[in-house]
């Protein structure tokens, strides 16, 4: 591949997603305890439909667990999971 001084060796990257609109996967300052153990605390997201969202940490920082909400694998413990503007659990 050549490099057209973009950076991107010859690719031409646009943004699609819309600049406006609602997120498709919203988190407001959710969280999840075991027990007495707190594995996650105030994790806000938003995903927009077109647009790649990556979840990105150290070990043991709770990427599974926040996986596990948004798949439906565990519930959260606090705050609040919607989809499409809906209220789940």
């Amino acid at each position: 591949m050549t490099d057209n001084g973009t950076g991107t060796h010859g690719a031409i990257l646009k943004d699609t997603a819309p600049a406006e609109g609602a997120p498709i996967v919203e988190l407001r300052g959710a969280g999840k305890s075991y027990g007495n153990i707190r594995a996650l605390h105030g994790v806000d997201l938003r995903v927009f439909p077109g647009r790649v969202t990556c979840v990105l940490g150290d070990n043991g920082a709770g990427k599974s667990t926040l996986i596990k909400i948004i798949s439906g694998l565990h519930q959260h413990t606090e705050g609040d999971f919607l989809v499409d503007g809906d209220p789940v659990r």
